[in-house]
């Protein structure tokens, strides 16, 4: 999530809507210290710095926090894309992958964008998350780049909604369609959901932490 944009935080100290997850770096929105431009240096390596030591020091009080209660309550096991398909496991990691970067890799599609190829490659983001919730699975040290996939395939879906939903070119935000800033749009938006992707727009100066998000991914932030 290099830039703008990233796992939205829902308090000081990095914790996200998702409890027990603490983001940090390039993974956790700097929106609100940098804007809507960014780049390697300065403030960004403050950020990750600072952010790292923030959610460290959270996610162990969040910790200590659960006592002897951690060893002891029932827990449910989370995650299906990559891990428990809700079909017959077929599927590749590598493929998916694959198809993941010819969609965005593409400096015509996800840096000099349109709407036309924006939709065209968001569709096809959207059946291969289809394929990948029926399908997709691995077994040994490959589980963990299965969900490395999935987890791809989910942030480009967020990524392209996002950029389809702002008709404007603003900060590192750019459409050839819509190459005005339009003042109205002088906001964040946060999107989520896994199967079926929310968007909506952040009210100017609001506090961080307000979205909601699904059981399975926390809520992204793109401006």
């Amino acid at each position: 999530m290099r830039g703008t944009g990233g796992i939205r935080l829902a308090s000081d100290d990095c914790a996200t809507t998702v409890p027990g997850l603490y983001a940090a770096g390039d993974a956790a929105t700097r929106e609100p210290i940098c804007g809507g431009f960014t780049g390697g240096g300065s403030h960004n390596a403050a950020w990750a710095i600072s952010s790292g030591a923030w959610a460290g020091a959270g996610a162990a009080r969040h910790a200590r926090s659960l006592g002897d209660r951690a060893s002891r309550r029932a827990v449910t096991p989370l995650g299906g894309a990559g891990l428990r398909p809700a079909g017959r496991p077929v599927d590749d990691h590598r493929a998916v992958v694959a198809t993941v970067q010819r969609e965005v890799l593409p400096y015509d599609k996800n840096y000099l964008r349109h709407g036309d190829a924006l939709a065209g490659a968001l569709a096809t983001l959207d059946d291969t998350w289809r394929r990948v919730r029926a399908s997709l699975r691995a077994t040994g040290a490959d589980v963990v780049r299965a969900r490395q996939a999935a987890a791809m395939t989910a942030h480009a879906r967020w990524m392209y909604t996002a950029a389809l939903a702002r008709t404007e070119t603003r900060g590192m935000a750019k459409r050839l369609d819509f190459p005005d800033q339009d003042p109205a749009q002088h906001h964040r938006l946060t999107t989520g959901g896994l199967d079926e992707i929310w968007i909506r727009p952040e009210a100017t100066g609001a506090a961080h932490g307000v979205a909601s998000c699904s059981t399975e991914a926390p809520t992204a932030s793109r401006s």
